[in-house]
């Protein structure tokens, strides 16, 4: 069922794209504004403090220099796929963005070993927030993505082909983790990706518009999603 969970943000961002044509930047940067100020709640009223918390917590120095890994391993990744992850879509007429496909494939791989196995998790609670984390995440992503391949001029059935390659890299990244020694770090991983997360969500909201003006619309998605990650306290 968790595959599943991991695939219908990449298939409902397809068919956004198809149907209601949501591929505009201005739409990418504001369901961006949205999910960004999700996870950064998410990050900081779940995930951060259950991280260090537990019979099995590790020496925080540890934990929060893990937490410096992966923050930095995003700006590695944002220097290939060109920062995606956080809204940044391009043109891409005539050519077919190998770079960004790279960077965007990695970048799903790394956040999605975290889940690992879910009998051997370190917190169950955090396990599942993660998962709809990454599920929130993809779904602009996969909008962006799809988007510039169709501009690169392919047609939807190749383009389609590069996004099922994209789709698939969440499931391998939870399948290779919850089979493998990686199955008993899911503590470690976690607060990688919490750096990951850290990275994105604050590129998203500190972002502004030209002459340092936030947009009315993009304050509106940043209170939404900021709300609905505090309502996720009433529920855990």
């Amino acid at each position: 069922m968790d595959y599943l969970i991991l695939l219908s943000s990449i298939v409902i961002g397809a068919l956004s794209v198809f149907w209601f044509k949501l591929d505009q930047p201005r739409h990418i940067k504001l369901l961006n504004a949205f999910t960004g100020a999700f996870l950064l709640s998410l990050t900081l009223l779940h995930l951060l403090p259950e991280i260090y918390s537990g019979p099995s917590a590790k020496t925080p120095w540890l934990i929060g220099t893990l937490i410096l890994v992966g923050f930095y391993t995003q700006i590695a990744l944002d220097a290939i796929s060109k920062g995606v992850e956080h809204g940044h879509s391009h043109p891409m007429e005539g050519r077919l963005p190998i770079g960004i496909l790279a960077g965007l494939c990695l970048h799903a791989l790394i956040e999605a070993m975290a889940l690992g196995n879910s009998a051997e998790h370190h917190d169950i609670q955090s396990r599942k927030l993660l998962l709809w984390s990454i599920v929130m995440h993809n779904y602009p992503v996969t909008i962006a993505l799809l988007g510039m391949l169709l501009q690169s001029g392919l047609r939807k059935s190749v383009a389609m082909r590069w996004l099922a390659l994209f789709a698939s890299m969440a499931p391998l990244g939870m399948l290779v983790s919850a089979h493998t020694s990686l199955a008993n770090h899911s503590r470690e991983l976690m607060a990688i990706v919490i750096g990951i997360f850290m990275h994105i969500s604050t590129t998203i909201l500190f972002e502004t518009e030209e002459g340092h003006r936030l947009h009315t619309h993009k304050l509106m998605a940043i209170i939404l999603g900021t709300a609905m990650g505090v309502t996720s306290l009433f529920f855990s």
